[in-house]
């Protein structure tokens, strides 16, 4: 048997450990290309909000191209980080503040555009909780705006077939798992279908991050009916227009959604 909640609470508490010890390499990092493609075809001025921003990475940047940013983050350390930087930058256009993506304080239609960058979504713990953030994401966004969101792709072919095979090998393994625990009605202390738990690659030392790997079409099950959906490759992003043959097994996957009118 799994306790949704207290699952969810277990990976929070492990990554809020995890990205404080990372703040010393978000403090310093810059936009990658990709998002300032994005953010070079909105509207300066705009009302961005930045959802798990840790350090101020994306936020700094935005910021510094003339938009208006909130930051949200969980971790506290974070957040202190990325104030002490806006400060440092002399920025009066960027905000941080402390909370969860999955239950937003702010009022309905709030922002011109939500970006959820950097695989933020993959670090919430649960399908439900996902798709709980998806959905407070379009309603604190205006319906004339969009919402951005990066996220990792479970058919990431960089490493062959070998990578994606390993992985669903191991959920066939964690759902037989689950099984055998609501037959016997136990509880199900192990990871859930497409979660991993990886060694720390940016700070030297640091613990152990969560994140979960879903598929294309898993993305799609976190979204709302009736919201218009586009997924795009960081290529496509980069490249207006251009097919690429390999959008459905590179590294990311972006997806672009509109609030309903």
């Amino acid at each position: 048997m799994i306790d949704n909640k207290k699952y969810y609470d277990r990976i929070n508490k492990l990554n809020k450990v995890h990205y404080a010890a990372e703040v010393p390499y978000y403090s310093v990092a810059e936009l990658r290309p990709v998002e300032i493609k994005l953010l070079s075809k909105l509207k300066k001025g705009s009302r961005i909000l930045d959802l798990a921003c840790g350090s101020g990475r994306f936020s700094i940047g935005a910021a510094k191209l003339g938009f208006k940013v909130t930051g949200l983050d969980v971790t506290p350390e974070a957040v202190k980080a990325a104030r002490a930087r806006a400060k440092r930058d002399k920025l009066n256009n960027v905000e941080f503040v402390e909370g969860d993506m999955t239950d937003l304080r702010f009022k309905d239609s709030t922002f011109d555009y939500t970006f959820c960058p950097r695989f933020s979504i993959n670090a919430v713990a649960t399908h439900d909780q996902r798709s709980k953030a998806v959905k407070q994401m379009l309603r604190v966004t205006k319906k004339s705006g969009k919402v951005f969101i990066e996220s990792f792709n479970k058919w990431y072919l960089g490493k062959g077939f070998v990578g994606p095979i390993k992985l669903y090998v191991a959920d066939l393994k964690r759902n037989f798992q689950i099984l055998l625990s609501n037959i016997t009605g136990t509880e199900y202390g192990g990871l859930l279908p497409g979660d991993v738990v990886y060694p720390a690659n940016k700070v030297k030392g640091a613990p152990d991050g969560f994140t979960h790997l879903p598929t294309i079409f898993e993305v799609q099950s976190w979204i709302p009916k009736g919201i218009k959906s586009q997924f795009f490759s960081i290529p496509q992003i980069i490249d207006t227009g251009k097919f690429d043959l390999m959008k459905y097994f590179r590294y990311s996957i972006w997806v672009i959604l509109k609030p309903e009118k």
